[in-house]
């Protein structure tokens, strides 16, 4: 078979998926990664392609205008004017006439998103050509207020890849006719976990990590208002911190300006520090976590490590993380009592139902090549 996977994001698409296509590779099918990094402002990670040996077609770098995910400037919502005229222009000029070109001759392509633009329109281009396509679960699965009428999942894949029951059980929801549901595991979990095993790190100071994401890109909230609720929590959190000398630390989603962070968080805080970029490495330096909408939730949890949400005005809590024992949901006002995430319960099975565990690699190369 002639295999593409298709990716908008260097990092965890990569990592999701890098070994899947070697494995498809030595079984002697023809793969390539379509890139779409660009259109998020982060570059395609040609490197580890060529380090592989394994080809690749990316989009041209935008010009420096051109930022259609700044995490500054909001388009509005999906359904705004500004957002669909935008979008329509970019896709026609831009995007299509590349997929066009790139999905020339393939017999498959493997998706981590059929919802969000621009996947929901590589999705059509596919149909039309006659293309089936697979979707690899991307990340923790909720309703996000920029996406279209679409269901992530429910744009007609062959195949939908689930990373455990939990997810399992939403595909089968909004599936389409057809599609079938198959729980594969995460390969990037799996390198995960034994990253976590293989390299311990044992911190020598007490850090509360702060893992942001864009939820004004996802449109939640304006940028304004994000870093808003930053600072809202910051000012609650400092009297502890300083008093028990614990660090902030600050790990930025690749999109964000992290000095915008550092700069509120000073105002407050004695102690402050950026975390490693390697998302295992700064999950392994702190002793908990605070997030706001992202899969860095599970990830934090699956390293034993205390989680904190912040509270997102008008859409509360994101995701079920609630349901875990080794959750601290901090409210948008009042005080937070942040000793109780150094005594929540480290043994759950919140994560395993959420994730399966092992060969994930290996279940989905069977299930990309197997007919039913």
């Amino acid at each position: 078979m002639k295999i593409a996977i298709l990716i908008t994001n260097p990092n965890h698409h990569v990592d999701l998926t890098i070994e899947v296509a070697m494995a498809l590779k030595q079984l002697g099918h023809t793969v390539k990664y379509i890139s779409l990094c660009e259109i998020r402002r982060m570059p395609s990670p040609k490197e580890r392609f060529l380090a592989r040996q394994i080809d690749f077609e990316a989009f041209p770098p935008l010009p420096g205008q051109l930022k259609p995910s700044s995490g500054k400037v909001s388009l509005g919502s999906d359904q705004g004017i500004k957002r669909k005229v935008v979008r329509s222009l970019f896709w026609h000029l831009k995007i299509r006439p590349f997929i066009k070109k790139a999905i020339n001759g393939l017999d498959l392509v493997l998706l981590m998103n059929d919802a969000a633009f621009p996947g929901d329109r590589i999705v059509y281009v596919l149909k039309r050509r006659k293309i089936p396509f697979d979707l690899l679960q991307e990340g923790i699965r909720f309703p996000l207020p920029n996406e279209s009428d679409s269901h992530y999942g429910g744009a007609g894949a062959r195949k939908i890849y689930a990373w455990g029951e939990r997810s399992a059980l939403h595909f089968e929801k909004v599936k389409s006719k057809g599609s079938q549901v198959v729980v594969t595991g995460s390969p990037r979990f799996d390198q995960f976990m034994e990253l976590l095993s293989s390299n311990p790190i044992h911190p020598t100071e007490r850090i509360l990590g702060v893992f942001t994401n864009p939820i004004d890109d996802q449109g939640f909230c304006s940028h304004s208002e994000k870093m808003l609720i930053f600072e809202n929590f910051v000012k609650r959190s400092a009297e502890h911190l300083n008093k028990e000398a614990i660090a902030l630390g600050i790990k930025c989603h690749p999109r964000e300006d992290e000095q915008e962070y550092l700069l509120i968080a000073k105002r407050h805080v004695n102690k402050i520090m950026l975390l490693p970029k390697e998302i295992i490495k700064a999950i392994q330096w702190v002793e908990a976590g605070v997030i706001m909408a992202s899969t860095v939730g599970l990830e934090l949890l699956a390293a034993g490590k205390g989680l904190a949400q912040l509270e997102i005005p008008n859409y509360g809590y994101v995701f079920d993380y609630q349901e875990s024992d080794n959750y601290l949901p901090i409210p948008l006002n009042g005080a937070i009592d942040l000793t109780n995430l150094r005594s929540l319960n480290r043994h759950s099975d919140y994560f395993e139902s959420h994730v399966q565990a092992g060969k994930s690699s290996d279940n989905l190369v069977k299930a990309i090549t197997s007919k039913c």
